[in-house]
């Protein structure tokens, strides 16, 4: 089991999550119309931070090579866009 299906993602609702390493392994939806995706891509890891289905320009996005950098760069991620959603509903 990869420790990113046993992270605590908040607000966020687990929509999809893969273990193997593929393309789309992780998508966690939060309120405001945020979303936290992970993905492996040919050589390196990328989590991105979406706002209002705009794939093209994410709010942050975060990548590594290494699989042991996902826990920390993943919580880093929860934190943000916990932070954003959040703004994003005071509005």
């Amino acid at each position: 089991m990869q420790v990113w299906s046993k992270m605590d993602f908040g607000a966020g609702e687990i929509i999809f999550l893969d273990i193997t390493q593929k393309e789309d392994m992780l998508q966690v939806e939060y309120p405001n119309y945020f979303l936290l995706y992970m993905g492996w891509y040919q050589d390196r890891y990328i989590i991105s931070i979406i706002q209002n289905f705009d794939w093209t320009h994410p709010v942050q996005q975060y990548e590594t090579a290494e699989r042991n950098q996902l826990p920390k760069l993943l919580t880093e991620a929860v934190r943000l866009v916990e932070k954003e959603s959040q703004s994003a509903g005071a509005i």
